[in-house]
């Protein structure tokens, strides 16, 4: 397994990065340490402890009762070195512009149903940044403004993946320090601030998505050919060696055995381990996840809690049939809420990224791939919906659209049990009549069809689960979920 990043590392290295970044500028407050709990799953003490390793940076100041003051921002380094260091991440910041181009309107345009802009925060900041025509510093209140959308609109892994955007875009850069990009794209045809509120007032969802899609596609061209001008400009232009897209929402809250149990659940799900069947012995689970004694038996007593395995003394554990009253006593815990609330946030985001990646992913399919497809999609009890997204992510060559097409997958691991569980049959006989529809689609080329068939997929899952958690379980929170639209 992956070593864990601890707590206060990561949250300690995002809120550092965002102020070298410039995208707090001195003068400015942190959000409060309430705000950052929420935002990492952490402690109001971890919190607390970045913000006193950040003081003694000198980064920012600390005052009573009141959130801390950036006093010290981004350094300013020799101006060939700062183009050195973008140029040695050429490749991975414009994938992260051309990734986020894919899936950002989308998303914008689903949060923004039911929801009035100009209630938002920022929204009063970025008209006046608007009316002043401030074209450098004022770019982080439009910014702002989209998180606000992002984080109010119903799903918080929404906001989590707009801020990664941010910790890779180097956004600062392009429209601090490079006059060609601020030239073609802030102010030709019309400034870009002035775009981006008229398009989030529309009312159209399908029109604002056309239209986002557009502003997007128009900011990645110019990042590409910023990009372009600056290696053609650059002598010795350095050899690629960019840090790695990453996103992690189960930061936090991914320990070791967490990890096991979500493995687990998955092959059970999928019946890797069907019923009466034994799981490996704690020792070969130990050394196959690379981790110790205790946190297999802590991952096996989870399981066998949640009513899917039982351990028998002298044998090991065994796959039994789920137990539904020990999950509606697991129901009544917070901690078990909370987690299926995250999963179907998880299913809602995949819905509305499956779309984007299943199109980019449909004309790669070589015929060898999809006769080996056909092959799999006839063996019974499979969930081919699995083999449909392995398929898609072989074909997803995008690295920051794989890496969270992947995080979210793995977030959906938790719900298995609820969705391709045997006695879910009927739920997951459907669910494979559709995957097959959506692949008739993608044999007759009809790329549109297909990938809005597998989208269908993930919205039907979502509807079961929401109606399961919350006619079953009573999870009231569970009937706030949305299903997506095609935009």
């Amino acid at each position: 397994m992956k070593p864990q990043e601890t707590k206060f590392t990561f949250v300690y290295n995002e809120i550092k990065q965002r102020i070298l970044e410039g995208q707090i500028l001195p003068g400015n407050s942190l959000l409060s340490s309430r705000m950052y709990c929420e935002q990492f799953h952490v402690s109001r003490y971890t919190i607390n402890h970045v913000f006193e390793a950040l003081r003694e940076e000198g980064l920012i100041e600390i005052q009573p009762r009141l959130a801390p003051i950036v006093v010290s921002g981004k350094d300013t380094p020799d101006s060939l070195n700062t183009v050195f260091e973008i140029l040695k991440q050429k490749q991975t910041i414009l994938q992260v512009y051309q990734t986020f181009t894919l899936i950002l309107p989308s998303l914008f345009v689903f949060a923004l149903q039911g929801c009035d802009v100009e209630i938002m925060p920022h929204y009063k900041q970025a008209m006046k940044v608007l009316r002043l025509g401030r074209l450098t510093g004022g770019w982080r209140i439009p910014s702002n403004l989209g998180y606000d959308i992002l984080r109010i609109g119903g799903n918080p892994l929404f906001g989590e993946l707009y801020s990664a955007f941010g910790l890779y875009n180097k956004f600062s850069f392009f429209i601090e320090e490079c006059p060609c990009f601020r030239k073609h794209f802030l102010q030709k045809p019309a400034p870009a601030n002035s775009v981006i509120i008229d398009i989030l007032k529309g009312k159209d969802p399908s029109a604002k998505h056309r239209q986002l899609l557009n502003m997007y596609q128009a900011l990645t061209d110019s990042i590409e050919s910023t990009l372009k001008n600056l290696r053609d400009t650059t002598p010795e232009c350095p050899v690629q060696t960019g840090v790695p897209f990453a996103w992690n929402p189960m930061r936090g809250q991914d320990y070791y055995y967490s990890k096991i149990v979500d493995d687990l659940n998955l092959k059970i799900g999928l019946g890797e381990y069907s019923i009466g069947m034994y799981l490996p012995y704690e020792k070969q689970l130990a050394g196959q996840y690379n981790v110790s004694l205790s946190t297999v038996r802590k991952a096996l007593s989870e399981l066998e809690q949640r009513g899917f395995v039982k351990t028998l003394n002298g044998k090991g554990t065994i796959v039994i049939e789920p137990d539904d009253t020990k999950i509606h006593r697991l129901a009544l815990n917070s901690g078990y809420v909370e987690k299926a609330l995250r999963y179907l946030h998880a299913l809602q985001l995949m819905a509305l990224l499956i779309r984007p990646a299943a199109l980019e992913a449909a004309l790669r399919f070589t015929r060898d791939e999809l006769d080996e497809l056909a092959d799999r999609f006839t063996s019974p009890g499979s969930a081919y919906l699995a083999d449909m997204l392995e398929a898609i992510l072989k074909h997803t060559t995008l690295e920051p659209l794989y890496v969270i097409l992947s995080e979210t997958n793995h977030l959906l691991e938790w719900g298995h049990h609820f969705a391709y569980y045997p006695s879910k049959r009927r739920t997951l006989s459907h669910l494979n009549k559709q995957v097959i529809a959506a692949f008739r689609q993608l044999n007759q080329g009809n790329a549109d069809s297909f990938a809005d068939g597998i989208a269908d997929c993930y919205c039907y899952i979502l509807v079961c689960m929401k109606k399961h958690m919350t006619e079953k379980y009573k999870f009231s929170n569970a009937s706030n979920i949305r299903i997506p639209e095609k935009y």
